[in-house]
């Protein structure tokens, strides 16, 4: 992902855009994107869109950004806000880690799930009911690479620093 030029993500099933349009160090080399969100080729404004302190995380190249069905759309900032296209409101989940050496990696929607999947945590959002659920991991043992469903499982591939192999194991979301 280019650092020094906007991006642009586009819904497939809706008219809803997010534009990342700037690069900014909040602080002490913590880095984000300031962003737009778009409806309709029209900015929208809403407190939980402001990124004057929070906004995208800034490697994007693994976020997926809608869910299959078009219901929902992610907005990829430390607190993760779901946009629910059929009822128009936004929902932000608060993070229950720090995002200091805990970069985003990737996402996944699973049925009326969100899998983010961070450097040393994984969260599951159930859409419908918005209950949100975590796993960490310490500091210096591991790097998450990604995750995957295996008959109803989840299985995280990662990198174990204590011997440098890459692994694969069952985890309970």
């Amino acid at each position: 992902m280019k650092l020094d030029s906007q991006h642009s993500y586009k819904a497939l099933k809706s008219n809803t855009e997010i534009l990342a349009t700037e690069l900014e160090e909040l602080n002490y080399g913590r880095m984000f994107w300031k962003f737009d969100f778009l409806i309709d080729n029209k900015k929208i404004n809403n407190s939980l869109l402001q990124s004057e302190f929070e906004g995208l995380f800034v490697n994007l190249d693994h976020f997926k950004m809608e869910s299959e069905n078009g219901k929902y759309i992610y907005i990829p900032k430390y607190n993760p806000v779901i946009y629910n296209t059929d009822s128009k409101e936004f929902k932000e989940y608060k993070s229950p880690i720090e995002p200091q050496n805990n970069d985003f990696v990737r996402n996944y929607f699973f049925d009326d799930n969100l899998i983010i999947l961070h450097e040393r945590s994984v969260y599951k959002i159930n859409l419908k009911i918005g209950a949100i659920t975590n796993a960490s991991f310490e500091f210096g043992s591991l790097v998450l690479n990604d995750i995957h469903l295996s008959d109803k499982k989840f299985l995280l591939a990662f990198k174990n620093l204590k011997n440098y192999e890459d692994e694969e194991q069952e985890i309970k979301l």
